[in-house]
């Protein structure tokens, strides 16, 4: 049976403590051959109910146990808590923009501390789940994945660290709270190695009624589509039109990322 763990860990780069929650597969063993692993943000969003700030999970739990049951295929989640008092900023390598929807009103979440973020997330964090878990530490073996500014900081993370992650899973990208000194980035950073990257946008982000910003998270995730196509980076796009800026949303598309990484990388252990 599947289970999660959890333990407190300090971002060293900010001085914060933060939960982390591991999701283990049923078929989990310390023994044996490494576990793929996706990690991600948001992390008190991943697995329960009554952790979420709007009522609803991911349940991205339920979602690999049941893909483990069809498929046989498994892997490790590794889910860190954020502080919505200081998300915006750690979420961001960049200020937000005056102009930005939703801008935040505490100085403190104004953005700018994403760069510390990643750097712990993928120097310290990963480091430190190889060391107590049975993971795969291969790239093939490792996807980060994150919804709104989660998607933007995953995005950013997996470009600045493409020798540690092979996928990337963009939920509802959250690029326009700075847009200029995103593209800025992508422009100037590199494509060394091959990637994936799942990009999911819905029709109704912000409710049936603001379409102008509807539209706007549609041609946001259109414009990351073609961006990446442009780096060579292996893209899937999914728009749904019903769907709002919420977990159930992520939760529904969540299933053929995992289930996408998961085959690519079977295919790759075959092939070893």
């Amino acid at each position: 049976m599947s289970k999660i763990e959890n333990f407190e860990m300090e971002i060293d780069t900010l001085n914060r403590m933060r939960t982390v929650w591991v999701y283990l597969p049923d078929n989990y063993d310390e023994k044996g051959e490494g576990f793929p692993v996706i990690y991600m943000h948001d992390g008190q969003n991943l697995f329960y109910d009554r952790l979420t700030a709007y009522g609803a999970a991911w349940h991205v739990d339920k979602v690999l146990d049941e893909i483990y049951r069809n498929t046989g295929l498994s892997c490790i989640v590794v889910g860190v808590e954020c502080n919505d008092k200081v998300r915006f900023s750690e979420y961001s390598p960049w200020k937000a923009v005056p102009n930005m929807r939703h801008r935040p009103k505490d100085k403190q979440n104004m953005g700018g501390e994403g760069g510390k973020y990643a750097e712990w997330f993928s120097n310290v964090l990963k480091p430190y789940i190889d060391g107590h878990y049975n993971t795969d530490r291969h790239r093939m073996a490792t996807a980060v994945a994150g919804s709104s500014m989660g998607g933007l900081i995953s995005c950013y993370i997996g470009l600045k660290y493409q020798r540690v992650y092979e996928t990337m899973g963009l939920f509802s990208t959250y690029t326009a709270f700075n847009q200029l000194a995103f593209n800025n980035f992508e422009n100037t950073t590199a494509q060394s190695m091959p990637q994936h990257a799942f990009i999911y946008a819905g029709g109704k982000e912000w409710g049936q009624e603001d379409s102008k910003a509807n539209r706007e998270m549609v041609n946001i995730a259109v414009n990351l589509y073609k961006k990446l196509f442009k780096r060579q980076i292996c893209c899937e796009l999914v728009l749904d039109s019903e769907l709002p800026h919420y977990e159930t949303a992520w939760e529904t598309y969540f299933r053929p990322f995992a289930e996408h990484f998961l085959e690519r990388y079977s295919e790759f252990k075959k092939k070893q």
